[in-house]
């Protein structure tokens, strides 16, 4: 009888140490424009894309795991294996009054990865990229919105227009600090669009063209985060409402 006990507390245990090597962990310090820490800020990530159906797709905005960041701003929270949707980061008692939310964009967490978030005034949302269908292949062209909190508190009550003003009027080169994998890279052009949102609704949003950093001799990064993925860093310091703001999206490498 002991020995069958033994034997099954043994399997318990095994099953448990392996189910803790599937897990991986996300990690970084959330910090303001200032580079000082921001105590008790709420980390929120959605969904691991790999594992939704496509019956649960509407749930991809539903949290998956939230924390909050220590007096030092530093956070980590253990995670299933896979890509997921979205990482963003704010104080809530922040939100919407002195500062809008930093957001990552489809992350492959497959080991433990470092995010550093870093949020102001200027929201960078919903970032997105893809590699243009013609040689050299040395370009991405990357879009985002960016949002304004002065143009956001500065929005008319009721207004009859059927576009939301939040974003710069425009952008100029000088104003984006871009990298592929913590490499500066060049940014070539940057036009403005409408976007369709919802309920005839339309939002300013920018593209923009950037140059992808060598990959050989001594500028070749050797710090990929993760393999097949090129981690896109865009900082905004908008000379018009003097607001900066950060986001961050992984792009996944075509191969060529």
């Amino acid at each position: 009888m002991k020995k069958l006990f033994f034997a099954i507390l043994m399997t318990f245990i095994s099953i448990s140490i392996l189910h803790g090597q599937d897990k991986v962990r996300i990690y970084g310090q959330v910090t303001d424009v200032n580079n000082q820490p921001v105590d008790s800020a709420s980390v929120w990530l959605k969904q691991n894309i790999d594992s939704l159906s496509i019956e649960n797709k509407r749930k991809i905005f539903e949290n998956s795991y939230e924390t909050f960041t220590d007096k030092n701003g530093f956070f980590s929270i253990s995670v299933e294996p896979g890509t997921y949707y979205c990482l963003y980061a704010i104080r809530e008692k922040d939100y919407g009054k002195t500062k809008l939310e930093y957001w990552a964009w489809n992350i492959p967490i497959y080991k433990d990865l470092e995010i550093n978030p870093r949020y102001d005034r200027m929201e960078i949302y919903g970032i997105n990229g893809f590699e243009p269908q013609r040689g050299p292949f040395n370009t991405y062209m990357i879009y985002f919105r960016p949002m304004s909190l002065t143009k956001v508190l500065n929005l008319p009550k009721k207004s009859k227009s059927d576009t939301i003003n939040i974003a710069p009027d425009s952008i100029s080169k000088e104003e984006l600090n871009v990298a592929i994998n913590g490499i500066k890279t060049k940014v070539v052009a940057i036009d403005k669009i409408r976007e369709y949102i919802r309920d005839d609704k339309y939002m300013f949003a920018y593209v923009i063209q950037i140059l992808k950093p060598e990959e050989s001799g001594s500028t070749k990064n050797e710090t990929e985060l993760v393999n097949g993925f090129d981690k896109i860093t865009i900082e905004l310091s908008s000379k018009e409402t003097s607001e900066l703001g950060k986001g961050e999206f992984f792009l996944k490498k075509t191969g060529r």
